[in-house]
């Protein structure tokens, strides 16, 4: 489907119907490609019976990794070179870690392989990955990693909607709402996962941005390194809500934002993580903006200096971080705005814990689940640095068009889904398997979803959404494809009763 048949599809605001069976078209000629299913993204290959109790793993051999150094591979393994892995079933003897389980799933070195695997492809660098064994002698196993590396580095354009959302821009699409640019990025740097990219953007919102980042360094590999700095100069700003609607101001310099970020990741455990980040940032705004809304920014002023400090906690055991449908995700967090020490422009802090959920419940069904809650202290909260519940990670399904900000903010995501089309590869010729780009890898899942939120403003009265319980429920479908990329098509129906099509691009939970 070409971008013109987009834009007439989406002319009519109110024809949702005839939204809804472009969608449908546009899914099925998806659909009708992906009966060719052949192989996800690789597998754990075991004999189905061992007549010793234990394999010893002395050792890992490592094919494919063109430039991935092996350290880097090897580092992921859930188990160390030299150790002894159960191969009994479960009940029958022994006594290993039952917490890596999952139901039906029963040998040590079966579970071991598979989180091993998972782990590589959470990595992020290698479109697949296939572990085996090879017997040496006695108890004793070489194990083989088969891996197919991602294409590292990118140069493509990349669109800048000057607009709060792609559903609102698509409503009333408008071409010269459109900054253009390019980015740069490799994510493999030195065969070590270290990660560079570039962005710059021409057009009425303008911007450039680098960054860097060094997964593990030091002796142990346990601590990661990322710096960052970019300017951004903004067309649109929205500076404040009425009836939970934006109100927007669209002119050139309306906002300018300078940014710097140092951030320290820790990895105590190969399923514990937590995060240091300290923020510099510089935002300045317009007289317009300021005689809308004199509260935009701090202190009635129409510029901001502050240094924050931001730290995190979490455990993660999701079989995969771009699209995960086992596992469990737990992280606190906290965020100091203002220290003090550059500028006393801005005094607040924030504090929240964010909690995920998933698990097979049969063959093809999945649930998933999600809670957030988070605090920001003080009193009315200037409007740029109120939480928002319609940006970014933060949102309930159906309130794209909407906004909703405030001091403290709690919601719930909830899925079932069903497995339309597997994780698979689209067949290709005989040899070009392992092509980055021809073997198309995609999944599609079915879903029913259910949402819900509410945000505390104390301190205007014009928002009739806030200080109220939301409800949101529909249907949608994912489609799911490597290099983490996740676009989503549903439906939503609201208790404000509003219901509509829309886009999504991120895993829903």
């Amino acid at each position: 489907m070409n971008i013109l048949a987009i834009k007439t599809i989406f002319a009519f605001k109110k024809d949702t119907m005839r939204k809804l069976r472009a969608t449908v078209v546009f899914i099925s000629i998806f659909l009708s490609f992906a009966l060719w299913a052949q192989n996800k993204d690789g597998s754990i290959h075991v004999p189905d019976t061992l007549d010793a109790p234990y394999v010893r793993i002395t050792g890992v051999e490592v094919i494919g990794n063109k430039l991935t150094k092996p350290q880097i591979i090897i580092r992921e393994l859930d188990f160390k070179i030299g150790d002894s892995l159960a191969t009994f079933q479960k009940g029958k003897g022994g006594n290993f870690n039952e917490r890596n389980f999952y139901p039906g799933d029963s040998s040590e070195l079966r579970l071991r392989m598979n989180y091993s695997r998972e782990n590589l492809i959470n990595a992020k660098l290698f479109l697949m990955v296939n572990l085996s064994l090879k017997w040496i002698k006695d108890n004793d196993y070489t194990l083989l990693i088969d891996v197919v590396e991602r294409h590292y580095w990118w140069l493509f354009p990349i669109p800048k909607l000057n607009a709060p959302n792609f559903n609102e821009w698509i409503r009333d699409i408008d071409w010269s709402y459109l900054s253009m640019g390019l980015f740069f990025s490799h994510n493999n740097l030195f065969g070590l996962n270290h990660q560079t990219s570039v962005v710059a953007l021409a057009g009425k919102t303008w911007a450039i941005a680098v960054g860097y980042k060094i997964p593990w360094v030091g002796k142990g590999k346990k601590v990661g390194l990322t710096m960052t700095a970019g300017y951004t100069n903004m067309y649109y700003v929205e500076y404040a809500s009425v009836e939970n609607k934006r109100q927007m101001i669209y002119a050139p310099n309306s906002s300018q934002v300078a940014k710097l970020g140092a951030k320290l990741t820790l990895r105590p455990g190969l399923y514990n993580y937590g995060t240091i980040k300290l923020t510099g940032e510089y935002i300045r705004v317009s007289d317009s903006v300021m005689k809308l809304d004199s509260n935009y920014l701090a202190g009635n002023k129409n510029s901001n200096m502050s240094l924050s400090l931001y730290a995190d906690y979490y455990y993660d055991s999701r079989n995969s971080h771009s699209y995960p449908l086992k596992g469990n995700m737990l992280r606190v967090f906290v965020n100091k705005v203002g220290l003090g020490l550059v500028s006393k422009d801005i005094d607040l802090f924030y504090y929240g814990v964010d909690f995920h959920f998933y698990q097979t419940i049969g063959r093809k069904w999945y649930i998933a689940e999600m809670f957030k809650a988070e605090n920001a202290s003080g009193e009315n909260t200037p409007y740029y640095y109120q939480l928002n519940m319609t940006d970014g990670k933060d949102f309930i399904r159906g309130f794209d068009l909407y906004t909703l900000k405030g001091d403290q903010m709690y919601f719930t995501r909830n899925n079932i889904k069903f497995e339309l089309i597997k994780p698979s590869i689209r067949k290709v010729k005989e040899g070009q398997e392992k092509n980055k780009f021809k073997a198309l890898q995609y999944a599609f899942y079915l879903n029913a979803f259910a949402d819900a939120g509410y945000v505390v403003n104390k301190f205007t009265d014009v928002n009739p959404y806030n200080n109220r319980m939301l409800f949101s429920w529909g249907l949608g479908i994912d489609f799911v494809t490597y290099y983490d990329l996740v676009i989503r098509f549903e439906y939503a129906f609201t208790s404000i009763n509003t219901n509509g099509f829309f886009f999504g691009f991120g895993m829903p939970i």
